[in-house]
């Protein structure tokens, strides 16, 4: 009697992806990074089918090699950043890694894969503001109330990270102060809600202070920030840049290091100062309402002095009046700067 030998059995390669996304949860991960890992795997097979012509049954363990895989990085890499080219290939090292546990003939896949390193991302120079020219921000308005609004608005851009539209429809019930950790309601892109927690101390005194000139009726339903001439109406975006604008050039004279001061610039800075404290690149796209996390890959590098001032806290201790009376140490320690 003759035995033909037995021939193996194709397993397709993506069969394995719902069970593994919900690995990832019962990890713990993010939802984020687990929709990054979904979208880079569909964007795998997207790829497949484009450059081969191959339906999703048709992809099998054994067609998908380490050339294909070099060759979709690479073309990855023509079309996007270098943060987005990590991205996918991270998704795709987890992936393999966990199918090669189930299946032992995607071992010398996986053990390819770890020869294919990340590439550095280079930040852009000049994309935030270190200690030193924060606090040369913040000392540049007049202590009058239009100088207290001032400061407060560059204060509140850096210490929520918020961009520029996000904040001009900020209402006062939106600010919740009264709980142990303070927080506000955010609605960014897509009319998405987010949650960013605020520093306490500092901030809340400054907010607090700012309350007592400009919100004394304690209307909820009023913007945070309003038009001089229309309470009811919301700041311009306009009006931002222009007081960013002219503080940013009071500062420059003072520090010509200083680069160009607008909006996203502070965002910049936030984000930049989450990554020195600790915060993982997941949790800072969640806080800034990034939909895709290879944008938030800019902040996981940042300038030698940066990296060296690691902050304990975002901002510090209560705001004075006298603020042209305190001590360079002390004026450090009101922003949490020393």
């Amino acid at each position: 009697m003759c035995f033909m030998p037995k021939t193996k059995q194709k397993i397709m390669f993506f069969v394995y992806v719902k069970d593994f996304l919900d690995d990832m949860r019962a990890e713990l991960k993010s939802e984020r990074t687990v929709e990054t890992y979904r979208e880079s795997l569909i964007s795998f097979r997207k790829y497949i089918f484009e450059r081969y012509s191959k339906s999703v049954d048709n992809i099998t363990t054994d067609f998908v090699t380490d050339k294909i895989v070099r060759d979709y990085i690479g073309y990855i890499a023509e079309k996007n950043s270098v943060g987005t080219r990590n991205i996918r290939l991270a998704a795709l090292k987890s992936y393999v890694r966990y199918i090669a546990l189930k299946n032992i003939d995607i071992v010398p896949l996986q053990i390819s894969l770890t020869t294919i390193k990340n590439k550095k991302v280079h930040p852009k120079k000049n994309n935030w503001l270190n200690k030193e020219q924060v606090l040369r921000l913040l000392e540049q308005p007049k202590p009058t109330k239009i100088g207290v609004r001032d400061r407060f608005i560059m204060l509140f851009l850096f210490s929520t990270g918020v961009r520029l539209n996000e904040m001009s429809i900020v209402k006062l019930k939106d600010i919740v102060s009264d709980e142990k950790y303070p927080y506000i309601r955010v609605t960014g892109k897509g009319n998405k809600p987010r949650i960013v927690p605020l520093p306490d101390e500092g901030f809340m005194d400054n907010f607090k202070y700012y309350c007592e000139l400009y919100h004394a009726d304690k209307n909820p339903e009023s913007y945070l920030f309003y038009s001089t001439n229309h309470r009811e109406q919301e700041m311009s975006e306009d009006n931002y840049q222009r007081i960013l604008k002219k503080y940013g050039k009071a500062a420059q004279k003072a520090d010509k290091t200083m680069p160009s001061v607008h909006p996203h610039l502070l965002r910049h800075s936030y984000g930049a100062q989450l990554y020195r404290i600790g915060m993982s690149l997941p949790e800072i796209a969640k806080l800034l309402g990034h939909e895709d996390i290879s944008t938030t890959e800019i902040y996981a590098e940042t300038d030698i002095d940066m990296t060296a001032q690691a902050q304990k806290k975002m901002i510090g201790k209560q705001p004075t009046r006298k603020w042209d009376g305190l001590s360079e140490d002390d004026k450090l320690r009101v922003l949490g700067l020393k």
